[in-house]
């Protein structure tokens, strides 16, 4: 439960869409920042900041496996208490109004868990896709990427453009590693630099 002296905090989660869902997400198991981005369809850069808030404001923490890749996990869960004044002086007309807006609320409610459930099935299809599209690229890399660096750069570019320190911060992997790895991608034709910026090639060749 959170007290008062940290409802503005609370309130500054819990009024960003996003950092819900990321929250929703980390109750099923921890996560990692990539895991996090394809699973919620979200920037990996985007995440990043969401993590980062939740876990300066000690909602999360985060620990690092061997493979360098740092998950991220609830440290308490959240519960809000509400109370409301009894109603007072209360009319026949206004009885009638509120009833009007409760059916209307029912109406209201029922719609949108009909488009949310229509939303999560469009996810679990796009899920089960990157699963798919995941394996793919792990199957067909063999002979091609020199390790799983070089596999999980091309995961986080295939989610947008970064810099080495936006990579490195998304991965946890070492910067020299980062530079060298994109240096040897880069090579292969793979990757492709602008300015500070890393991108996926395109088959044609942009």
């Amino acid at each position: 439960m959170i007290g008062d002296d940290g409802d503005s905090g609370l309130l500054d989660i819990l009024g960003n869409r996003n950092r819900r869902r990321i929250i929703v997400l980390l109750r099923e198991k921890p996560c990692y920042v990539t895991e996090i981005a394809e699973r919620l369809a979200l920037n990996p850069k985007a995440v990043v900041d969401h993590l980062q808030y939740m876990e300066r404001a000690e909602f999360l923490s985060s620990r690092t496996d061997t493979r360098r890749r740092k998950y991220y996990c609830l440290v308490r869960d959240i519960k809000i208490e509400i109370t409301m004044a009894e109603p007072t002086g209360m009319v026949q007309q206004q009885i009638s109004s509120s009833h009007d807006l409760f059916l209307q609320s029912v109406v209201n409610l029922r719609s949108l868990l009909g488009a949310h459930n229509r939303h999560i099935e469009t996810l679990e299809y796009l899920e089960s896709d990157l699963d798919a599209a995941m394996d793919d690229l792990v199957s067909t890399s063999k002979e091609i990427l020199a390790g799983e660096t070089e596999i999980n750069l091309i995961t986080a570019l295939c989610n947008s453009d970064l810099s080495v320190p936006e990579i490195h911060r998304i991965t946890d992997i070492p910067v020299l590693r980062i530079e060298s790895a994109l240096a040897w991608l880069e090579g292969k034709g793979i990757v492709t630099r602008h300015g500070q910026k890393y991108s996926v090639r395109e088959i044609n060749g942009k």
